[in-house]
């Protein structure tokens, strides 16, 4: 019972410890969290050193000091703009939810891979749709598409590269070249579209939604059954342009 108090006298420490980066400090010696956290400087210095083994915290040679990794600052900033996006998206989505039978998405770009953290359901959803923190291959869906398309060109290349263009469907596009192609048309026109490539019969249309600074940091889409693959969704181009424009603009991106 003593070592498991132990242990989880240590998970705690650790997660002050973690938490006083959090307080607008980026960078701290293991005397101020021992002084901050309330706990020995040889106990503050055994946590650090594992956090840093564990490649949470990192010690900055310049000062001595440690600070965190770029996972852990990447994490926060995720949370922070997953939270943002809540706020922002929940109007438009929910009066965008009464022009469509679709689900709506909010997703963002993870690696290769988008991950979906808002979904509406309309009156005509069908359940196979993605749920709020799963993920999909950026490649076959129009959520996908939409984030990478602007990108950095450097950054997009890299990842189109580091990709495997698994077929989902025969449309799904497999030719890198050709992906890229579809990216230039995407930022071109300002909307992405899925015509049967994540499913058969499953057509999807997003647009990207920009921080303040302008730069994309999420996409608005909605996916639905069709019968005819070839025109898609296009009749739901200007009100998901529309959602996207509002979000941005609730996340204090202006025109």
């Amino acid at each position: 019972m003593t070592n498991e108090n132990e242990r989880l006298s240590s998970v705690a420490t650790a997660a002050r410890i973690l938490r006083e980066f959090g307080k607008h400090s980026t960078q701290l010696g293991v005397s101020q969290l021992a002084r901050r956290v309330g706990v020995a400087k040889s106990t503050a210095h055994r946590v650090i050193w594992t956090l840093v083994e564990e490649g949470l915290l990192e010690k900055v040679e310049d000062t001595g000091l440690f600070r965190l990794t770029t996972t852990m600052r990447s994490l926060g900033a995720s949370a922070e703009t997953a939270q943002r996006l809540h706020e922002a998206a929940t109007i438009p989505l929910d009066q965008l939810r009464r022009k469509t039978g679709g689900t709506l998405h909010v997703a963002i770009l993870d690696g290769t891979e988008v991950l979906y953290i808002e979904r509406r359901e309309g009156a005509g959803a069908i359940s196979v749709f993605r749920a709020v923190g799963s993920r999909n291959a950026a490649h076959v869906t129009s959520s996908g598409k939409a984030l990478l398309a602007f990108l950095p060109t450097d950054h997009q290349e890299r990842l189109v590269r580091e990709m495997r263009l698994t077929p989902k469907t025969s449309r799904t596009i497999t030719s890198r070249a050709d992906f890229l192609a579809e990216l230039a048309r995407v930022r071109r026109q300002g909307f992405a579209e899925n015509r049967g490539e994540s499913q058969p019969g499953m057509c999807s249309i997003a647009a990207p939604v920009r921080d303040p600074l302008g730069q994309v940091v999420a996409s608005v889409s909605v996916v639905e059954h069709v019968e005819d693959v070839d025109a898609g969704l296009r009749h739901m181009v200007g009100p998901i342009v529309e959602a996207a424009t509002r979000i941005s603009s609730g996340l204090g991106w202006s025109e």
